[in-house]
């Protein structure tokens, strides 16, 4: 029997990315990372009233708190040490938003979080530099990179080999589709919060947008060119950039819009026009650690 050995990607990366774009990359460069704590899962919280006889305790809720992530770093060429703790103590300002990306055996995930601490030791000058970070992230469920989705009413290429050409119907380039619903694997750990564009191509009326039964009904009249953009965390409307959250029928469930880990159906339609309107959804991944 062959046995095929792949070696493990071994690459321990941290980039924290400034609410102002700025950036400080811990690549093995210029830092290296030493420890990560707080990444592998978040904090749970459970809830309790003492019985009012007997033994034990009722649990009356749980949930997953804030993550406290804390990160270190040391210098890898002591000949750098001033310029790099310099740069280090400038770039971790207080009072500042962070995005921190995490890569930890081939895998890169981000969070969004807040500076609680800083701290670079004044150490021997001739020993490496090094810092420690700490940040609260409220979001406490990781992110993917890179955000899914689909044109649920796309366009799906069609022209391939062999060429075939009909004398009176022409080259089928490509074919929309207009099932108007697709079934998308969601392979995250935790629910995720979709974005939805809404395009019309020409007149549609009351366009509804649902997500494994629950729903969004919008009671307007899209024109062609219009867009309307759907965010559900927390519930936002806008046609054209303006605010229309008034617009939404009152039986819509804002709260259910969410990809759950697995299969989810997600449909359009509309009381008229809903073959002129393309659907577009877009999220991303939610992962417990790194």
């Amino acid at each position: 029997m062959d046995w095929q050995v792949i070696a493990m990607d071994r690459d321990v990366i941290a980039r924290f990315v400034r609410e102002d774009g700025e950036q400080l990359l811990v690549d093995e460069t210029d830092w290296g990372l030493t420890s990560i704590e707080g990444a592998a899962a978040p904090a749970y919280q459970l809830f309790t009233e003492n019985t009012a006889s007997g033994d034990g305790v009722v649990v009356t809720g749980k949930r997953v708190g804030a993550r406290d992530l804390k990160l270190e770093a040391e210098v890898m060429d002591t000949r750098n040490n001033d310029i790099l703790r310099r740069r280090a103590v400038a770039f971790f300002r207080g009072k500042t938003n962070f995005q921190i990306h995490l890569t930890y055996m081939g895998v890169t995930r981000w969070i969004a979080g807040e500076l609680a601490a800083f701290d670079a030791p004044s150490s021997q000058i001739d020993q490496p530099q090094g810092f420690s970070v700490y940040f609260v992230c409220p979001a406490a469920f990781w992110q993917s990179e890179d955000d899914f989705g689909q044109d649920i009413a796309g366009e799906t290429a069609r022209w391939g080999f062999p060429y075939m050409d009909h004398p009176r119907q022409g080259v089928l380039v490509s074919a929309y589709r207009f099932q108007r619903q697709v079934e998308l694997d969601y392979d995250g750990d935790e629910p995720a919060w979709p974005r939805i564009t809404l395009t019309a191509s020409e007149t549609v009326t009351n366009p509804k947008m649902s997500i494994n039964g629950a729903y969004v009904r919008l009671l307007d009249t899209l024109l062609a060119g219009d867009s309307v953009t759907l965010a559900f965390d927390p519930p936002r409307v806008t046609k054209n950039g303006e605010n229309i959250l008034n617009r939404i029928d009152r039986t819509s469930n804002f709260s259910a819009m969410q990809m759950q880990p697995g299969i989810n159906r997600i449909e359009f339609s509309a009381d008229a026009g809903d073959n002129a309107l393309h659907c577009v959804v877009r999220y991303n991944k939610q992962y417990l650690g790194v």
